[in-house]
């Protein structure tokens, strides 16, 4: 399937491959179908690519990133109220970056976007009791820098702009 972006020109992408968000996702509950496309030069930010708007791409950071300190709470429990079934095995967590021009990044790390990696199905979930905002600074932890390439830094800066 062809997918037309504004950022990446024309993606080829696997109709099996696509994200569904049923609900859609907070402020966009009419996109419902996702691409999840890597962001070059880096192993832990990609972009939902929207199916239907070919403007539309958040940039992303899996939870991965942020080692233990991230979720602070269990997700599970959002999840199934979302109607996402699945353990924290199968569940991906993501949250959205945001990285305005001059401005240090940040992260949502109040609502985070949940995926059953087995389903593809996804929502956008409040978690409930956690510490965090939906603008907290960004920067990866050492040890997931150690596992990046130099370009990390300039990779979550470029992937929001």
């Amino acid at each position: 399937m062809n997918i037309e972006s504004q950022r990446f020109g024309t993606l080829d992408i696997n109709e099996d491959e696509l994200l569904s968000f049923p609900a859609g996702v907070i402020g966009f509950p009419t996109e419902q179908r996702f691409a999840l496309v890597p962001h070059q030069g880096s192993g832990y930010i990609a972009w939902l690519q929207s199916v239907s708007t070919p403007g539309l791409a958040f940039p992303v950071v899996s939870a991965h990133a942020f080692g233990e300190m991230y979720p602070d709470v269990p997700v599970g429990a959002a999840a199934q109220e979302a109607g996402l079934e699945g353990d924290d095995e199968t569940l991906a967590v993501m949250v959205v970056l945001c990285a305005l021009n001059g401005q240090p990044a940040t992260v949502n790390l109040l609502a985070p976007i949940v995926v059953n990696a087995a389903t593809r199905r996804g929502a956008q979930v409040i978690l409930e009791g956690t510490r965090f905002s939906t603008r907290e600074f960004f920067a990866l932890p050492e040890a997931a820098r150690a596992k990046e390439p130099a370009n990390a830094d300039q990779a979550a800066t470029s992937a929001a702009e």
